[in-house]
């Protein structure tokens, strides 16, 4: 992730929780495990559970949402396998299991 381009204003990237701060513990949302930096429009619809991602790191669309190329949201959007640590694939199979809209 640190080869996403940057403003020259700040950061571009948000930091957001997998398992939601509502849903943690106190040590959960502090754990540096439990975030992914994200876009904005990323941050937003993993936040709202219109995507996840899988054990390799790649994203899962929700077949509710509309229109997600029109939000810049691929099928080819992935997170590198080799940032993710065990940890974050636990907070992340909370996520797919918790928060994402599957299609049943």
């Amino acid at each position: 992730m640190t080869d996403t381009p940057d403003s020259k204003a700040g950061t571009l990237l948000v930091a957001s929780h997998i398992k939601p701060w509502s849903d943690s513990n106190n040590n959960e949302r502090i754990d540096k495990f439990n975030g992914l930096l994200l876009t904005p429009n990323l941050d937003k619809a993993f936040d709202r559970g219109y995507i996840t991602f899988d054990k390799s790191g790649g994203i899962i669309i929700s077949s509710q949402l509309n229109s997600p190329l029109g939000f810049g949201i691929t099928n080819e959007l992935n997170i590198p396998v080799n940032k993710l640590n065990q940890k974050h694939f636990e907070y992340l199979d909370f996520h797919r299991k918790r928060i994402f809209i599957s299609e049943d």
